[in-house]
C-alpha cells in the first residue's frame, strides 16, 4: 500500500512519514540470507529439529515493545552521503548501528512447521525493518530465518481496506463508481491532528501568513497538541501550524493558497 499526494498535497508528505505502519508478513525458518528477505543471496542452511509450537508463541511476549534492531545492509540508510545497499553492492564493509523502534503488536497468525513458516501481523513504529525482526526471531527460535514475503496494510490512517488498485483507479478515472474511498481531502488525510476552525473573514489574512486572534476562530480541538491544521468553515484545509494555545503564539509551516 503506498499513499500518494500530488498537487499542493504534496506538501503533507511529511507529516505522514512519521507515521505507525502496520504489516502482514512471512517468515521462512532454516534460511538466512544476506538481505534478510527472499530476494537475497543465501548464506546459511540451518537444520531444523523439534521446534516447539509453544516456543513459537512466545514470540510476541519477546518482541513486543521498544527494541533495538540492526538494519538490513541492503537498505536505504545513507552512510556518508550513500546508501548502505550501494555501498554493499560495491562489496565493500558496511557498519550500520542499532537503531531504537517499537513493536507495537506483535501476533502470530499462523505456523506452517511442515514448510517452515510464521505469519505475523505487526504494527511498529516508523524505521521499523520487518526484515530484521525476521532474522531476529530466527536468532531466537535458534533456526535462522528471513522474511519470505510483506504487505503494508496500514500506514497512520491509511488503510489497505479503501485502497485502490491501479486498474479500480482507472476505471474510476473513466467515470466508473468503485466502492472504495481512495481519494481524500488534505483535512480528511490529516484528521487525528488538532484542529482549529478560522471564520472565512479572516482566510485571506492567514493565506499570506498573518496572525490571527482567538476572536477570529470558532472552535478549537487539541487533540496531542502540534501541528494543528487550520481550516475555514467548509472545512478545507488552509494552513498548518505549531500553536502555543496558552500564549497564543502561531507559527506557520505550511500555508495553502
Amino acid at each position: 500500500m503506498l499513499v500518494v499526494c500530488t498537487g499542493s498535497a504534496t506538501k503533507l508528505t511529511r507529516y505522514f512519514l512519521n507515521s505507525d505502519k502496520r504489516y502482514i508478513g512471512t517468515i521462512k525458518l532454516g534460511i538466512i540470507t544476506d538481505s534478510f528477505d527472499s530476494e537475497g543471496k543465501i548464506i546459511e542452511r540451518k537444520e531444523i529439529k523439534n521446534l516447539n509450537p509453544e516456543y513459537i508463541k512466545k514470540i510476541p511476549g519477546e518482541f513486543t515493545g521498544e527494541t533495538e534492531q540492526v538494519p538490513p545492509l541492503y537498505s536505504a540508510l545513507k552512510i556518508g552521503g550513500k546508501r548502505a545497499s550501494d555501498i554493499a553492492r560495491e562489496g565493500k564493509n558496511v557498519f550500520l548501528n542499532k537503531r531504537k523502534v517499537t513493536i507495537k503488536k506483535l501476533d502470530i497468525l499462523k505456523i506452517d512447521l511442515d514448510n517452515y513458516s510464521i505469519k505475523i501481523d505487526v504494527a511498529c513504529s516508523k524505521g521499523t525493518y520487518i526484515r530484521s525482526l525476521a532474522m531476529d526471531i530466527g536468532e531466537y527460535l535458534g533456526t535462522g530465518a528471513h522474511l519470505e514475503s510483506l504487505q503494508r496494510i496500514a500506514s497512520g490512517i491509511f488503510t489497505l481496506e479503501n485502497a485502490a488498485t491501479i486498474d479500480e483507479i482507472k476505471k474510476s478515472a473513466n467515470g466508473s463508481t468503485i466502492d472504495k474511498k481512495y481519494l481524500l481531502t488534505p483535512g480528511e488525510a490529516l484528521m487525528n491532528f488538532s484542529t482549529i476552525k478560522i471564520k472565512n473573514i479572516i482566510k485571506k489574512r492567514i493565506l499570506n501568513g498573518a496572525f490571527f486572534t482567538q476572536d477570529d476562530i470558532i472552535s478549537i480541538d487539541s487533540n496531542g497538541g502540534n501541528p494543528f491544521i487550520i481550516l475555514d468553515e467548509e472545512e478545507n484545509l488552509i494552513a498548518i501550524a505549531d500553536v502555543d494555545i496558552n500564549n497564543w503564539l502561531i507559527k506557520y509551516l505550511n500555508v495553502f493558497n
